[in-house]
């Protein structure tokens, strides 16, 4: 008789919950960034990208024999292994059925294809320890839309007919918070969701010609049928805290550019929505994670510092802040040390619905001596407010995080719910004042 062998396989239909930043390491003139794309010119997921992250997840899970059984192991010479699990590159969803996989020469698909041509370009500066714009530090990347679907495929093959636990597991670990991908998942990316999954289990003694017959196409699933036979999301290896704000009563996170009415508007990106008649793009508010992240570490190195009683005009104050390098990482050039951060935080998307940016202000700077306006100093904006419901934003901190610095970040996410540390710009103009609750997994930790 032969030996029985197992072969496990997922197809995963997943959405973009915030944008995505998966790298080609190209650059041009306009960007310095660029995302990565298949030969039809649409945004992928190269398959090596989602198996680190899945190892890196299903590592958090279970012990390291078996992730090195399941995913290889490189010692090299005659000890290392190879790996059991194929991971496919992650192809887009260019409808609810069409998925861009091979070469397409049907020319329906030009005016979509001109769209992720001009994808959204995210500013990015790095910032000094005084709070200030680090030399040369200005640079962009470009970002996939939120809400563009991808379809990938994992497969296992289980010699030793033992691995059912483990690759139940592996499923598990992608509903995870843990699987974020790409670049920037600390500063509001990478955040994906499982929407539906094919499974098939197939004994290769006995159903050897079952598996052969299954189309290796992904276009030739339909994906409106009933593949709702998720596994439920483990248990993650992060906390999670959530803050609903109320705005008091405006806010704005700034786009730097104006428009026919105003010099200054709120930032606003397109996201997709899948329909029966297509893809269909809708302009939302942006909450950026990186903004909201900003302002929680300047007050985590305030609230860090009073806690080990580091005076300003000391010399203490001049030392490194730990807890912003603990929990926000530090990098950069001539960092011998560097480190990743702890604290991931999730884009926030407004529908026009639910955020309005037609309240203008005008304003206008002073001489002080004649009382009068400054030649060319009249300036405008417009800001946001909410119409119903409130603002919701999403954190996530690792959970061997020592309790000081743990402290000193819930110490600035209850600033941010009493209304003592404003959100996004024009602050020092009573804007992006709120107040609210604060949850941590689940649990209300801080009413207001």
């Amino acid at each position: 008789m032969g030996k029985t062998i197992i072969k496990y396989i997922a197809r995963f239909l997943v959405e973009a919950e915030t944008p995505l930043f998966v790298g080609s390491g190209q650059s041009t003139l306009l960007k310095d960034s660029l995302v990565q794309k298949d030969a039809n010119g649409f945004p992928m997921i190269p398959g090596t990208t989602l198996a680190g992250v899945l190892r890196h997840s299903f590592s958090k899970l279970t012990e390291e024999a078996t992730v090195s059984a399941i995913f290889g192991d490189s010692k090299g010479g005659d000890t290392g292994t190879g790996s059991l699990i194929n991971v496919s590159p992650a192809l887009m969803m260019l409808d609810e059925r069409q998925v861009s996989e091979g070469l397409l020469f049907d020319t329906k698909w030009d005016a979509l294809k001109d769209r992720f041509n001009q994808l959204p370009v995210r500013q990015h500066v790095r910032m000094t320890d005084k709070g200030v714009a680090e030399k040369n530090g200005l640079f962009d990347n470009e970002v996939i839309f939120k809400g563009t679907r991808f379809v990938f495929e994992l497969e296992l093959t289980d010699y030793s007919n033992t691995l059912n636990e483990s690759w139940t597991t592996i499923l598990k670990s992608i509903s995870s918070p843990d699987f974020r991908i790409g670049a920037g998942s600390r500063n509001g990316y990478g955040s994906l969701k499982v929407l539906k999954v094919q499974k098939k289990r197939f004994d290769l003694k006995s159903e050897m010609i079952q598996y052969l017959e299954l189309s290796p196409s992904f276009n030739a699933i339909d994906w409106n049928g009933d593949y709702n036979n998720k596994e439920e999301s483990s248990s993650s290896s992060k906390i999670h805290y959530k803050l609903k704000l109320a705005p008091d009563p405006f806010f704005i996170f700034g786009s730097g550019y104006g428009d026919e009415d105003v010099d200054n508007t709120p930032v606003t990106e397109e996201v997709i929505k899948y329909t029966p008649q297509g893809i269909r793009f809708v302009k939302e508010n942006l909450v950026p994670g990186s903004s909201v992240k900003g302002a929680i570490s300047h007050r985590v190195a305030f609230h860090y510092n009073k806690e080990m009683r580091r005076w300003a005009g000391t010399d203490d104050a001049k030392l490194p802040n730990e807890a912003v390098s603990e929990l926000f990482g530090k990098a950069g050039k001539g960092e011998k040390d560097p480190k990743a951060g702890k604290v991931f935080i999730n884009d926030v998307f407004l529908e026009p619905e639910k955020a309005k940016n037609d309240k203008i202000f005008n304003h206008v700077a002073l001489d002080r001596f004649t009382g009068g306006a400054l030649e060319g100093a009249l300036f405008s904006e417009k800001v946001s407010y909410l119409t119903e419901e409130e603002l919701e934003i999403n954190l996530f901190l690792e959970s061997n995080v020592d309790e000081v610095y743990k402290k000193a970040f819930i110490d600035a996410l209850m600033d941010i719910c009493k209304g003592l540390l404003p959100l996004g710009g024009m602050t020092t103009k009573g804007h992006g004042i709120f107040t609210g609750l604060l949850l941590e997994d689940g649990n209300q930790i801080f009413p207001y």
